[in-house]
Parts: structure tokens; C-alpha cells; sequence
């Protein structure tokens, strides 16, 4: 969350408690009083979002679960807040499709929540046209990325909205500068590949000018994973990492395994969703005696306001999002042992 967070506290007086007949040292609230203070850095409510599929053919099941449970992704994106979005979709095979967008039914490339009346099929309509082509197997999902940008841009990407790459793939990564015939990549020892501070310098840059950021996803093949996969997405991940340390972006990296797939996926939308809205304390807090202060003025305990999430111990607003830049104080007290 990027937060430039303040951990302060002043401890007043501890005591004990001490129940007879218990065989179980019972938990308590101590009234050590901490204050977490966070530097809102993330209010947006606007995403765009490039989509890298792997068109090859036996990706397909995987294409087509991302496609059937795109409401179940969008219920998540809007659980924190309503999400204003656009999406495009490109492969990763540059030899037949060269970075251009994908095209749905009508010949609709870009899916915009703000517009449509049923984003879940539009988006279905553009995925049904990810099929398989002669030139599938040498995946330049990067590439593919970097030239839909290029010469797209301004079809799916606002001024001054964060911008997410989703890459969906079980190869590596084979972007080509040059030598870029004859047999598959990995079997291919003349063929060179683009460096990958091309892409990481590329999209870290992007959106620096609109006051804004590129995020990077990746689900791909990781190293142990439970299944069997084609390649590991090494420079995808090479690639997330260091747009990430560039701009202390959100982007993570999930499998590509049938049985992960689904917990990859809704991951996405619900980093995003959270991103700017929920704020971790820094120890464990009594579910009482909460207060919560946005450039020093209180705001009311309601559902309405912000709730306190025990499981995952944060403060979670419900209401206005703090705008950007404002200091968000959390006093407590701690719960111990």
C-alpha cells in the first residue's frame, strides 16, 4: 500500500487478570494504547486493464476460466468500492497478431464498465476470439504487451488511471529482437531475446508524465508448482519485480495450476479492491475502543464509516475513500496474551 506508516505508543499502566479455576491462560486487553499512522497514498476508483493471453491451444481451458468467472472477479473488484474500468485484451503471439487488440462481437476492443450493458459478455465475446494460430507456440507475452501499448494506447488507457497488465500464460517468456524464425524458442538456439529492462524500464515510465502507475500480474508457472507446466514464467516474474521496486506497485505473481488458478485470480481482483481502503495495524487490536482519525478529524464508528476486520486485523473503510495524501490515524488498544 505504500504507506509511510508510524508506529507509536505509550504505555500507561499494565495489568493482569487471573481467573481461578481455569486451566487455560485466558486472552486480555491491556491498556497499552498504540497509534498506527498512515500516509494515504492510493484513492483511485478508475482502472484500465491489457489482458496477455496465451492464445496456444492448450491453454484454452484456462482462457475460458478467466472468461467464466469474470462476474465473480468484478463482484470482488467492487466488494471495497465501485469500480470505474476498461479492458483490452492482446496474445502473445506477435508473428500473427503483432500487439493488436483483440476483437469481440461487433468488433468491440475495449470493454468499458462506464458504457456497456453487460461487460461480462462483452469481455466473453473478445476472449472467444483468443484462439490458436500457427505461430502460437513462441509466446512474446512482453512484447505483445509493449506493442499493444504502443500502438494502442489511447483506445484503453486514461489519462491519469492506473493501468494493470494481467499476464496469462504456462511458457516463458520469448520475446524476440532478432533472429526470430525456425523452431520453438527453447529449442531454438539462434533467436535473441529482448532484455528484459526493456519492459520493466517501459511500463515503470508509462505513466509517470499522468501522475499514475503501471501494475504488473502475472499468472504463470512458478517454480515448484504442483502441476506440471509447459515452462516457468521466469522473466514475467523478472518483469513484475522490478516494475514493482520501481514504483512500490501491487503486483504478485500466482499460478498458473489448475487447482490454483481460481485462488490466482480472484487474488488480483482483491488487491485491487483493497488497495487504498484497508490499512493492517501493526498489532493485534481489541475489537473495541477503536478510534480512527483522516487529517486529524475524528471520524464516527458506523458500517457506514469503516469496520474493523478481526480476521485479518485492519481497518477497512466502507465509506468516502481518505483522499490522497491524507494522514490516517488508528488508536488502540492491544490485545495480549
Amino acid at each position: 500500500m505504500n504507506r509511510g506508516k508510524i508506529n507509536q505508543f505509550w504505555i500507561f499502566t499494565l495489568f493482569a487478570v487471573l481467573l481461578s479455576n481455569c486451566k487455560e491462560a485466558p486472552q486480555f486487553y491491556s491498556n497499552v494504547l498504540r497509534s498506527d499512522v498512515f500516509v494515504q497514498v492510493y484513492d483511485q476508483e478508475r482502472f484500465d486493464f491489457l489482458w496477455v493471453f496465451d492464445n496456444s491451444g492448450s491453454m484454452k481451458p484456462r482462457r475460458d476460466f478467466v472468461r467464466d468467472n469474470m462476474q465473480t472477479f468484478l463482484d470482488t473488484l467492487n466488494s471495497r468500492k465501485a469500480i470505474d474500468f476498461q479492458m483490452a485484451v492482446v496474445t502473445t503471439d506477435m508473428f500473427s497478431h503483432n500487439g493488436d487488440l483483440v476483437q469481440g462481437a461487433g468488433g468491440i476492443e475495449v470493454v468499458k464498465s462506464a458504457e456497456s450493458a453487460n461487460p461480462v459478455a462483452d469481455f466473453a465475446s473478445i476472449v472467444n476470439n483468443v484462439i490458436d494460430s500457427p505461430t502460437s507456440f513462441w509466446e512474446q507475452g512482453l512484447e505483445s504487451a509493449y506493442q499493444g501499448i504502443l500502438k494502442h494506447k489511447a483506445k484503453f488507457s486514461r489519462e491519469g488511471v492506473p493501468l494493470i497488465i494481467i499476464f496469462l500464460t504456462d511458457e516463458e517468456d520469448y520475446s524476440c529482437s532478432d533472429d526470430c524464425f525456425g523452431v520453438e524458442p527453447e529449442n531454438n538456439p539462434n533467436w535473441t531475446a529482448w532484455p528484459t529492462d526493456r519492459y520493466i524500464n517501459y511500463f515503470a515510465n508509462l505513466k509517470k508524465s499522468e501522475e499514475s502507475n503501471v501494475h504488473v500480474f502475472n499468472i504463470v508457472g512458478l517454480e515448484n508448482s504442483p502441476c506440471d507446466v509447459a515452462s516457468s514464467g521466469g522473466r514475467y516474474i523478472e518483469v513484475l519485480d522490478g516494475v514493482t521496486e520501481k514504483l512500490d506497485g501491487l503486483g504478485v505473481s500466482g499460478s498458473i495450476c489448475n487447482s490454483e488458478l481460481g485462488d490466482s485470480y480472484q487474488n488480483i481482483a482483491q488487491i485491487i479492491s483493497d488497495r487504498g481502503v484497508l490499512f493492517p495495524l501493526s498489532s493485534t487490536a481489541a475489537d473495541t475502543g477503536i478510534n480512527v482519525f483522516v487529517d486529524q478529524v475524528h471520524i464516527p464508528f458506523s458500517d457506514d464509516n469503516y469496520i474493523f476486520d478481526q480476521e485479518n486485523n485492519s481497518i477497512i473503510f466502507t465509506g468516502a475513500i481518505p483522499k490522497k495524501g491524507s494522514l490516517i490515524e488508528v488508536t488502540y488498544s492491544q490485545l495480549t496474551e
